[in-house]
């Protein structure tokens, strides 16, 4: 079988017998001064991309936008409702079970897509014959636990650092701003990020390095396919 994704022809994807796609899912928002607005969009890119080559599953576009309210107010920041990326991903699981696709794997890397676990546990009880796994967010974290020892890292700190590092170094300027929150994950549902952290980091990205990014890329799609593949064989997906 051929690889396929977005650039191929339909009649590529009809010869290749696929059954599965994956849907990468980014953001578009602040990201500190030293990274772009669409980390999220790249790292997102990488990972479904490679992930799709080990699964053989037909590659979607990413996703550039979607729930990232707690940075709005910010240039550049532009986001989607909650139920506005439930419906996006409704209508793209409508299309590929019509065409005769069995799962979609949704790879999300923007933390703040809490939407997206309710939104996918009432599509896969409203289409018995089509399944939807979304990749949990433990998934990335359990890949990367000995690789990254900054232990509040939440956003633009360490690891996204390191990743852009070694997927785009170009589009990083500088490895500074460590902000490190006293308080929780969940102060983001009382407060925009720029009240929490005036640098709009969380974390340490004083800490990255190429070499850390390259090793955690590679720790995150093993991880991701072994979780995809197990997923499949729980549920019986026919290849």
């Amino acid at each position: 079988m051929n690889h396929v994704s977005f650039s191929s022809t339909y009649r590529d994807v009809e010869d290749s017998g696929v059954k599965g796609a994956i849907l990468p899912i980014g953001s578009l928002e602040q990201h500190g001064v030293n990274l772009p607005l669409d980390t999220d969009t790249i790292i997102a890119s990488q990972i479904a991309k490679e992930v799709a080559l080990r699964l053989n599953l037909f590659l979607l576009p990413t996703i550039p936008v979607s729930c990232s309210a707690e940075h709005r107010g910010v240039k550049g920041t532009v986001y989607l409702r909650p139920e506005t990326l439930t419906s996006i991903l409704r209508d793209i699981a409508d299309s590929l079970r019509g065409e005769g696709f069995k799962y979609l794997v949704v790879l999300s890397w923007h933390g703040g897509n809490f939407i997206l676990k309710p939104a996918v546990r009432y599509l896969n009880l409203d289409y018995p014959d089509f399944k939807v796994i979304l990749v949990p967010e433990q998934v990335y974290g359990d890949a990367v636990k000995e690789i990254f020892k900054t232990a509040n890292d939440l956003h633009a700190g360490e690891q996204e650092t390191s990743l852009l590092l070694y997927f785009k170094p170009d589009a990083v300027r500088g490895i500074s701003g460590d902000y490190e929150p006293s308080v929780g994950r969940e102060m983001l549902d009382y407060l925009p990020m720029l009240k929490i952290s005036p640098t709009g980091v969380w974390g340490a990205p004083s800490k990255a390095s190429t070499s850390k990014g390259e090793e955690a890329f590679k720790a995150i799609v093993e991880t991701v396919v072994r979780y995809v593949e197990s997923v499949v064989e729980t549920l019986g997906i026919s290849h």
